[in-house]
């Protein structure tokens, strides 16, 4: 291993900048390191060219995606005459997960949270019909029956600094009881799904989070900088990206600073949920199925789809179609649609998944933020503090939050993963303040060119079923006017229904 040289090249390199290039050198690493990705997917659509067409098949509703949104719309088609189409080996999109040996761990959105009772009535129910959720009357909230899957308050999180660690993210002082006292404003107010948002507060979704805060509190470099960590964390954006009602949602949504909120983290991820939805069908779920088109025929639609395992394309005619899958993918798919979708902007992700063969010496936390000379790199989640199955594996999955001007350097992951593994070991030690690469045993990386949706100024509310050409057809997906979140994809699956 070369690991020394590699650091000395590449210790100022950020994650953007390793992928500018494929010529990095590194050396071969004493771990595998396997990628997956969906960036083959124009090789696919060129070969499918030569593909034989099969049978037209009928079916009322065809559902576009089988991620969160996807999944929720079919929860609601239960029974009824519906197709599911996802182009993946597995259901899940940025909710998915994967199996080394016995070992289970999400490589996308991994967590959730208890939810106030004053949340979404539909949602709810739904997931309550899937014995996910239950309500707790002294609470007046809804929490998770499998409770095992709740993480201890007292090892959830810690951030890692300047090398020195502390509770929070946002350094405490004055600065910070002014913020928290500003965003207590709004407490009860920032309801989910965000269709259900007082239209009082909407003004809020025109102006920058940053520029809300300036007119109202002294903010310091090092706060900015904490503020921008928990923006790029859960909406892609920094502070100056996203809108106002995105960045107080994020402090405001939940009793936070009243109650011990429960946090919901089974080793899949949420990938846990993607299993519940799925489990109530059967034959209607199609993996390895790539929508390649949808036109306009007899009053419907006609879908050209590439069954990807029999290298066959399937036509399949209905009455009303769902699209809930990454709306870039309509430029091709749908052409006269994509119009609608073309203003919106992604946060493209990484997520590294160390799998440790020998055990790490004492306890974790399970979300371990950590502030680097690398802005894109949000930390890692420990599966020590998850409750498995596996006795003596841990699993460190660690995340990057790239700009969206590193969606096309991602071609280069492949070429680079070894470099990419080494880099993200560095953190790792740093954290640690040890090496432990001789512990690692397998790095996988998922690669989520279109993640995340950057709810920005004037991006909220933008619901583009008001706006589409095709009565039957609806879009669902938090890509839709949405906040990148679990309640907001399930709540998008189920509006889409109502045609």
């Amino acid at each position: 291993m070369k690991r020394r040289r590699f650091i000395q090249l590449s210790s100022l390199a950020t994650l953007p900048v390793l992928l500018k290039s494929c010529d990095w050198i590194g050396g071969s690493t004493d771990f595998e390191v396997t990628v997956f990705t969906d960036i083959h997917t124009g090789h696919l659509l060129f070969e499918s060219q030569n593909y034989p067409s099969g049978r037209t098949e009928k079916t009322e509703t065809l559902v576009v995606g089988g991620g969160i949104a996807g999944l929720s719309a079919a929860c609601q088609l239960k029974g009824k005459d519906f197709l599911l189409c996802e182009l993946s080996d597995n259901l899940g999109g940025t909710s998915s997960w994967h199996q080394h040996g016995d070992i289970t761990f999400a490589q996308g959105a991994h967590y959730d949270l208890a939810y106030p009772a004053n949340y979404g009535e539909e949602v709810l129910g739904l997931l309550e019909s899937l014995d996910i959720i239950e309500y707790q009357g002294w609470k007046d909230a809804w929490s998770f029956k499998d409770s095992q899957y709740i993480i201890t308050h007292r090892r959830k999180s810690q951030c890692f600094d300047k090398g020195a660690f502390r509770e929070e993210v946002l350094p405490k002082g004055e600065l910070s009881a002014s913020f928290y006292k500003l965003i207590s404003e709004y407490d009860g107010a920032m309801r989910m799904p965000t269709r259900l948002i007082d239209p009082a507060y909407r003004e809020l979704n025109q102006l920058s989070f940053i520029d809300f805060l300036k007119d109202r509190i002294q903010l310091t470099p090092e706060f900015i900088r904490g503020l921008d960590y928990h923006m790029l964390d859960d909406w892609g954006g920094k502070a100056h990206q996203v809108s106002a009602l995105a960045g107080v949602h994020y402090f405001a949504c939940r009793p936070y600073y009243t109650q011990v909120v429960d946090l919901f983290s089974p080793p899949k991820g949420n990938g846990y949920f993607i299993e519940k939805m799925a489990a109530v069908h059967n034959q209607e779920l199609l993996t390895r199925h790539l929508v390649k088109s949808i036109t306009e025929k007899d009053k419907g639609f006609e879908a050209e789809v590439i069954d990807i395992t029999n290298k066959v394309i399937r036509k399949i005619q209905a009455n009303n179609v769902v699209y809930a899958g990454q709306k870039h993918a309509l430029k091709y798919i749908m052409p006269d649609q994509y119009a609608l979708f073309a203003s919106n902007e992604y946060a493209p992700w990484l997520v590294l998944n160390f799998i440790l063969k020998d055990e790490l010496p004492g306890p974790g936390y399970w979300q371990n933020e950590m502030l680097t000379e690398d802005e894109t790199f949000m930390g890692f989640v420990d599966s020590d503090l998850q409750h498995t199955s596996e006795e003596g594996k841990r699993v460190l999955t660690a995340y990057y939050c790239l700009p969206p001007s590193s969606r096309e350097d991602l071609r280069n992951v492949e070429a680079n993963k070894e470099v990419i593994a080494e880099k993200t070991l560095g953190y790792l030690n740093q954290y640690f303040k040890r090496d432990i690469g001789p512990l690692v045993e397998h790095v996988y990386i998922k690669v989520m060119g279109h993640a995340m949706p950057v709810p920005g100024p004037g991006y909220l509310f933008d619901d583009k079923n008001d706006k589409r050409k095709h009565k039957h057809l609806t879009f669902a997906g938090v890509d839709n006017g949405r906040l990148p979140l679990l309640f907001e994809a399930v709540d998008s699956g189920l509006e889409a229904l109502k045609f």
